[in-house]
């Protein structure tokens, strides 16, 4: 008897393992009709540091939006840490093992992962570098009108070709061309009292809340 209860026991373990891991795939994320017609959405974190208002644009990032403000909505950030701070350079934020200090922070996600949103030739990416970003195995979408990774750019954060979450970075002083072609930019903050707030922002500084103003 204790054998069969202990093949039921690694059975379970197996198909809990495969649920699991089946959940770090691709999500088919749509985007609302108000989302797909809206121009831009209105974004405020708020932090301890004050609030950052941001402008979202569906046009040159459609999932990814719909994506941050669904997570913003159901209150996914509420409570997660601005986890990685390098100075002169950007925040990131947007992992739930932030809220506890887990020692794993900076790998956190929702349960899966999404391609990029990126057209490298709307925003002056070189052919060259283009192929070679290609054969590392990032692939385009040349229908977009996509942004450069700007100050005050909204990105989002990766591990490499189509592995977005949760995990984003605002840049804080200066443009990121090097960057272009490699992380989807969805956004922007839109004015200097916000970037203010962003440049004051210290690494383990929490985010209250993201509200959609939309």
């Amino acid at each position: 008897m204790k054998y069969i209860f202990l093949g039921a026991v690694i059975l379970l373990a197996l198909v809990g393992y495969y649920f699991i891991n089946r959940s770090n795939g691709s999500k088919n994320i749509q985007p609302t009709v108000e989302q797909k017609d809206a121009e831009k959405i209105m974004v405020t974190i708020s932090t301890e540091k004050g609030n950052i208002d941001l402008e979202l644009y569906p046009s040159a990032a459609p999932k990814t939006v719909a994506n941050f403000v669904k997570l913003a909505k159901d209150g996914f950030y509420n409570g997660t840490k601005f986890h990685r701070v390098i100075a002169d350079f950007m925040i990131q934020g947007g992992d739930p093992l932030s809220k506890s200090n887990d020692p794993r922070v900076g790998s956190g996600g929702p349960g899966y992962r999404f391609e990029d949103e990126i057209n490298p030739k709307s925003i002056g990416v070189d052919d060259a570098v283009i192929a070679q970003l290609e054969s590392a195995g990032y692939k385009y979408n040349y229908g977009l009108k996509s942004l450069p990774v700007d100050v005050g750019s909204i990105a989002m954060a990766n591990s490499g070709p189509n592995t977005n979450g949760s995990q984003f970075f605002i840049v804080t002083y200066s443009a990121q061309p090097h960057l272009n072609g490699k992380h989807t930019v969805f956004g922007k903050v839109v004015d200097n009292a916000s970037m203010e707030v962003v440049r004051k922002t210290a690494q383990g500084d929490v985010i209250e809340s993201v509200v959609v103003s939309q």
